[in-house]
């Protein structure tokens, strides 16, 4: 019993009646209802060093491998465009001008709003575009495939030791089910990414060049509404002031209680990084969230198997408090600025992979 003892001490938030394992495989919806292996498989703890896998997270990207990536990305370009253009769009439509001898109040004409979003969506789409088209091919991870793969392998009961190979596996079986679970996890997340990216890294600077198109075509507008813009924007290099690390700080704390339910009614969740070192979706990361702690002052800690590190388990130190995310104890000092819950569906891997 001692598994069940460690699986009870994982979840403080119990209700101290909770002292049966009825109650537990009640609580936690534990398939089938009656199954004691697979109440321990919901509540965890997943334990990097025995459930993960001991290669580290370093594969070579091949041309097809990049094709199907980049079209992940380049199909969900569309969506986040119109998000964006929608954060462009609101503050647009809610700007009055003061226009002597028309009225107290006027907006903004929907030429002059058209003007500046086709600027807007031309340089997202540039932006991101190029990004993404140049990454790849390359010597990149498969972290999403990992983390997905890893924990589908904990939730089936496959075991994991160096017979699973202790460097990245080129070919085979194992290499191409964790390449898919990239994929799946790239349909599952990566408008969210892309969506993410952009609010830290690339609003502030859309946000400058929609300040640009806006004075333009004020400066083209004859009359006393292109006068008024005018004077709206006066000395202002953005008058937008969207995204930048305090917007993906919100963000953050908006998934951070997310992350924690969770967590204290399964085992593990897929967990993306928004790196604040580097604007391009592709050099994100994705590991696995294992536990937390969470007194309430404003700082946590969340444990996690990132990939990057073989079998092993990281205590991340997260810090809500100041104008933005401050995370200690990264991987080889990554700099996080976002964290979020990521979408996850579990498969069955090939039975070939689970080991006698």
């Amino acid at each position: 019993m001692k598994s069940l003892q460690r699986a009870i001490q994982r979840h403080p938030e119990l209700p101290t009646a909770y002292t049966s394992i009825k109650d537990l495989l009640r609580h936690f919806g534990a398939v089938p209802p009656n199954s004691l292996r697979a109440l321990l498989i919901r509540t965890g703890p997943f334990d990097a060093f025995t459930d993960a896998f001991r290669f580290k997270n370093s594969f070579p990207i091949t041309e097809d491998n990049g094709q199907q990536i980049r079209r992940r990305f380049q199909n969900a370009l569309n969506t986040v465009m119109g998000i964006t253009e929608s954060r462009f769009k609101t503050p647009l439509d809610d700007i009055d001008l003061n226009v002597s001898g028309i009225g107290p109040k006027i907006s903004i004409p929907d030429v002059i709003k058209g003007q500046v979003l086709q600027r807007v969506a031309a340089e997202l789409i540039g932006d991101l575009g190029a990004k993404i088209a140049d990454a790849i091919p390359g010597t990149f991870g498969r972290c999403g495939g990992m983390a997905f793969a890893g924990y589908d392998f904990f939730l089936h009961g496959y075991p994991v030791d160096e017979r699973l190979g202790t460097s990245p596996p080129v070919t085979g079986v194992l290499s191409d089910y964790i390449f898919d679970r990239l994929l799946d996890s790239l349909e599952l997340n990566v408008v969210r990414f892309l969506d993410l990216v952009v609010t830290l890294h690339v609003l502030p600077i859309l946000g400058k060049g929609a300040t640009i198109a806006l004075l333009a075509a004020a400066g083209s507008t004859a009359g006393t509404i292109g006068t008024a813009i005018g004077a709206l924007i006066g000395t202002q290099v953005d008058i937008f002031q969207l995204g930048g690390p305090g917007s993906a700080l919100d963000e953050t704390k908006r998934e951070w209680p997310i992350i924690k339910n969770i967590l204290d009614r399964e085992a593990a969740v897929p967990v993306g990084y928004i790196l604040g070192t580097s604007a391009n979706p592709i050099d994100q990361h994705q590991v696995l969230a294992i536990g937390y702690k969470d007194v309430g002052n404003g700082v946590a800690t969340l444990t996690v198997w990132d990939n990057n590190e073989a079998n092993a388990s990281r205590n991340l130190q997260l810090d809500f408090r100041g104008p933005e995310l401050q995370v200690g104890n990264a991987h080889r000092g990554k700099v996080l600025k976002c964290i979020f819950a990521e979408k996850y569906s579990p498969r069955i891997p090939p039975a070939s992979l689970k080991l006698s």
